[in-house]
């Protein structure tokens, strides 16, 4: 059963992002091990998000 949490942790910024980097690093080194994915996909997928963020920022930047 779930432990009620009765006085809130608070984290910085910097930790939560740290926590967030360890988790997806062990994501993807699981999902590889385990050739779910390979590292060609990763890096594709990486790359493909990557390139949409621009796009999406460069609209943007022309709304202004």
């Amino acid at each position: 059963m779930a432990e009620l949490i009765t006085n809130p942790t608070v984290i910085t910024a910097e930790e939560a992002l740290k926590t967030e980097i360890i988790l997806n690093q062990a994501l993807v080194d699981i999902l590889i091990a385990k050739k779910i994915i390979s590292e060609e996909e990763l890096i594709s997928g990486i790359k493909k998000i990557k390139l949409e963020r621009e796009v999406l920022a460069n609209d943007w930047d022309s709304l202004l």
